[in-house]
């Protein structure tokens, strides 16, 4: 995939650099293009235009002007733009607001071209695989252009067909990009708060998993896999035979917008139920699959006759792992909760290094974002006003935040948005209270702790195996004098000291382990007496371990 798109030719790169260069001198940029190798090659002429919808280009601001400048550079820096505007931790509010204004459209490819497309990559002639094929769009975007088709046997699909040199295309502005990072790092050091290089690094990556229409099948067969027995959602059908890296063919789905109120009222679906619905088939991608639909605004999510909710579009998706569902799911209670020291605990397990003086400064934040909810009723809690404060913490604070929960922040605020539309009285963060809390005793319930407690054990047998082997190997390094160990001395006494008391630590531990490994013996081999299907003396030993790694815990606190 890779490949594919790093074959660009140098003229076309050339052309990349002098639209990019003009654009950026039309909006005031002149001072990125005033270091070397830029200046160079950087037209000479002033181009600059005496106004843009209305107003002189000087009265626009530096946000707005880079929004101008990302829609009149067309596909590759509207969709960086739109992936930038995910990244509430890197990016300022103001930016971000402008970077949201961007629509992904574009102009209807030529049939002739889409038709050459189909020619190439389908595995024989259209005739012998459509019945019919509409040869005006449904939709145009950047990346693909939408077609209605019938199938030979009647089944209706939609060809999403990639527009022709689309590809070569975003690797030159790629490339583009990655250059004028380069310079942005070495002469604007103001700018490096915004990790321009992690921008176009994200960009980079979600841009070719978007260009693989492969990618997004498998993303399809993922979602019919997860709500195959589900009545209340439909996920089209995938015809493989019809798709490929560039192609791709789905089921054709008859139903209105998610927020066509006058048709839903015609469909006799209420409103109101139908949001408690939606989010929580939302929240069931999340916190029980861990994979969720990242682009859920009203176009991409339809509703059926009978009811039925039907998602579109699944190039963009996102994943949470376990760990981290647990730390999204920790951040939402305490909001729901007001927990002061709950919020700051979940959010802190995404900074890095936060000194403690400003682990303090964040707190009265936290104090201050949940005191702006403590007096206002719960159905009167603005949802995106409310991602929008996190947000606000993130950013301020240099909090770095895994993509994917960014995403997903995003996805909650869209969510909120159809929510509202569909029931006034609609409140997500109320809503997610429940699913939050279910997932919470899900952690911490006797079996999954069990099964966490077995894994501990594993980890720890595994280790305990590789030691004699890891000894063996210092002994002959000892022997051959291949053996390097740097010694710094700063004084005998303290230093037996402390290895002392970490052999006094080591020894307590492997008693730990000793004890969990043979309660774990006991219990798998079911030694009476059996209290609810678990032997009782398993249970006492594991009792015991938890008493002793308690006392531990307060000896070394004790000795900080």
């Amino acid at each position: 995939m890779k490949a594919r798109m790093l074959n660009i030719s140098s003229s076309l790169t050339l052309l990349r650099y002098e639209k990019v260069f003009a654009t950026l001198i039309k909006y005031g940029f002149e001072d990125i293009l005033s270091h070397p190798p830029f200046n160079k090659i950087t037209p000479q002429t002033n181009i600059l235009v005496p106004s843009r919808e209305g107003r002189k280009v000087s009265q626009f601001t530096r946000y707005e002007r880079i929004r101008l400048v990302c829609e009149e550079l067309g596909t590759s820096y509207i969709k960086f733009a739109q992936i930038a505007s995910n990244r509430p931790d890197l990016l300022p509010d103001e930016l971000i607001l402008e970077l949201e204004k961007l629509q992904d459209k574009a102009p209807e490819v030529a049939i002739s071209d889409i038709k050459k497309i189909l020619k190439e990559e389908l595995p024989r002639p259209m005739s012998e695989l459509l019945e019919w094929f509409d040869e005006k769009p449904l939709a145009s975007a950047s990346i693909a252009q939408v077609h209605r088709a019938r199938l030979i046997g009647g089944k209706e699909v939609v060809l999403k067909i990639q527009r022709p040199g689309i590809r070569n295309q975003i690797a030159a502005d790629v490339a583009i990009l990655k250059n004028i990072v380069s310079i942005i790092e070495s002469r604007f050091p103001q700018y490096l708060v915004y990790q321009p290089r992690e921008l176009v690094k994200m960009f980079e990556q979600s841009i070719t998993e978007e260009l693989s229409f492969r990618m997004e099948a498998t993303n399809v067969v993922q979602f019919q896999e997860m709500f195959h027995d589900n009545e209340e959602i439909f996920i089209p059908a995938l015809y493989r035979e019809l798709s490929t890296d560039s192609v791709l063919c789905l089921e054709y789905v008859e139903g209105c917008k998610i927020t066509d109120l006058e048709k839903l009222n015609q469909f006799g679906i209420s409103g109101p139920e139908l949001a408690l619905r939606g989010i929580r088939l939302y929240f069931e991608q999340v916190f029980e699959f861990g994979f969720f639909h990242a682009d859920p605004h009203p176009g991409n999510i339809f509703v059926l006759e009978d009811g039925r909710i039907a998602l579109l579009d699944y190039g963009m998706v996102g994943s949470v792992i376990e760990k981290d569902k647990i730390h999204f799911a920790k951040l939402l209670l305490a909001i729901y909760n007001q927990d002061v020291q709950g919020l700051k605990k979940a959010i802190l397990k995404f900074s890095t290094g936060l000194s403690k003086e400003k682990e303090r400064e964040l707190e009265y934040d936290i104090i201050y974002f949940l005191r702006q909810y403590s007096s206002v009723a719960l159905e009167d809690i603005d949802g995106k006003e409310v991602m929008q404060g996190l947000n606000a913490l993130f950013f301020d604070y240099k909090l770095k935040i895994p993509s994917n929960l960014l995403l997903l922040l995003k996805a909650l605020v869209i969510m909120e948005g159809i929510g509202l539309k569909l029931d006034p009285q609609y409140d997500i963060i109320k809503n997610i209270g429940p699913y939050v809390q279910r997932l919470l005793s899900k952690k911490y319930n006797p079996i999954r702790l069990q099964k966490d407690l077995f894994h501990r054990i594993e980890e720890t047998n595994a280790l305990l195996n590789e030691l004699p082997e890891d000894i063996r190997e210092i002994l002959q390094k000892i022997k051959s004098g291949k053996l390097h160990i740097e010694f710094e001395h700063k004084g005998l006494q303290p230093s037996a000291e402390i290895l002392s008391s970490s052999i006094h630590k080591l020894s307590y531990t492997f008693l730990i382990v000793a004890v969990i490994l043979a309660s774990a013996m006991i219990i798998a081999a079911k030694i009476p007496p059996i209290i609810y299907n678990v032997s009782a003396l398993g249970l006492f030993g594991f009792g015991i371990s938890a008493i002793l790694v308690i006392k531990m815990l307060f000896v070394l606190r004790k000795k900080k």
